[in-house]
């Protein structure tokens, strides 16, 4: 696995090496007076090409190429390998271990060769060869230490930009969620409604004209509000609120009248309301979709059963809703569920602090009940 930082390989990089080496193998040809130089130049060669292999095997072959250099004293190869190590390696100490060999390896030779013209120039040979060793190792830790920042900061970015995309999908999702949970809370209901009342007049030919004319009139009027609200909603995913103004919240008199336009469709609900305190609206609109959903699944798949609602509590303590009917045996409807109700107004009671279960109870019915916090006034 690469390391964060790593430096790349580069052509140009390469060919500089290549370009370096060669230019000081032609001075050694230039000026050889012996067979020994001749071999000189072909071992700097031989110590070039090796150089091309650091990126996979640097952290042996850097420190081998610097003691095979010691007879020849290339100061090429001194400071290529000093400062590819420095760039490569995460160890400061082993860094330098390698630089204090450098300049071993290149002290000896070059202590040898100024040593007859007097102590003061090898001396003076040595630190130059401990500066150009110290200034290569010194600028490949800088160059390791800001390629490394470099790659942490480039990688910061792209794990922020990666999660602002993460968060803008949730958010795309979540928001795609609420519109759907809205679409569903206030046409289903209606819609149900319609369905139930025109099934009524369809198995019931034989109704007199002012029941079929109610009737109608009760389609017509469940009809045109679910238009209506369905409007509403629209405009406001459009923006144009001025065309389309919000429909007042549900206050807590619309629970109730829920219960009694369920039973003007032909549904034997009844409403057990023993709340004599003032309702939150909050509260309030959260108690009417727990309702309102119950009554739709009643609507849909307990049509001829016997329901009730049942509406507990009083500040300070909690609001117990309970939408119940007798389990339907062998009832079937056309009409298709979203399958998110419920998990709607799970959200919605959730929200809110309180919790909500449904399902089969032993006394043979279905229960949907919801328990919600009811705060003091303050």
């Amino acid at each position: 696995m690469e390391e964060l930082g790593a430096p790349r390989r580069h052509r140009w990089q390469e060919a500089l090496i290549l370009v370096v080496i060669v230019l000081e193998a032609a001075l050694l040809l230039v000026f050889a007076t012996s067979t020994a130089d001749l071999w000189s130049t072909g071992l700097l060669l031989v110590l070039g090409g090796a150089l091309l292999l650091r990126h996979r095997h640097w952290r042996w072959l850097l420190p081998v190429l610097l003691v095979l250099n010691a007879p020849i004293m290339s100061l090429s190869v001194l400071v290529i390998a000093v400062y590819c190590y420095a760039t490569r390696s995460t160890h400061r100490l082993l860094t330098l271990l390698v630089a204090v060999l450098a300049v071993l390896t290149g002290a000896v030779p070059t202590t040898r060769l100024w040593s007859g013209a007097g102590p003061a120039l090898g001396l003076t040979g040595l630190v130059l060869i401990t500066l150009v060793v110290a200034a290569s190792a010194a600028t490949g830790m800088y160059t390791s230490t800001r390629r490394a920042l470099l790659a942490q900061l480039r990688q910061r970015a792209e794990q922020a930009e990666s999660g602002r995309a993460t968060a803008e999908e949730q958010a795309r999702r979540a928001e795609r969620t609420r519109i759907a949970r809205e679409m569903h809370d206030i046409v289903a209901h209606k819609i149900s409604l319609v369905a139930l009342q025109a099934g009524a007049l369809e198995v019931n030919p034989t109704l007199e004209r002012e029941q079929v004319q109610q009737s109608a009139g009760l389609i017509r009027q469940t009809a045109t509000t679910a238009l209506s609200e369905l409007r509403e909603v629209l405009g406001v995913l459009r923006g144009d609120g001025e065309e389309a103004p919000l429909a007042p919240q549900p206050t807590w008199e619309d629970v109730r009248r829920l219960v009694t336009v369920s039973k003007d469709a032909g549904i034997s609900v009844d409403l057990f309301d023993f709340i004599d305190d003032e309702v939150p609206d909050q509260l309030a609109r959260t108690a009417y979709r727990v309702v309102q959903e119950g009554l739709t699944n009643i609507h849909k798949h307990a049509l001829h059963t016997k329901a009730r609602v049942a509406l507990i509590g009083e500040p300070g303590t909690e609001l117990v809703i309970e939408v119940s009917n007798v389990l339907p045996k062998g009832f079937t409807t056309d009409l298709p569920g979203a399958r998110m109700g419920l998990s709607g107004i799970e959200t919605r009671v959730s929200h809110a602090g309180g919790t909500i279960t449904s399902g089969p109870t032993d006394d043979g019915r279905f229960e949907v009940r919801a328990v919600i916090p009811w705060p003091t006034a303050t």
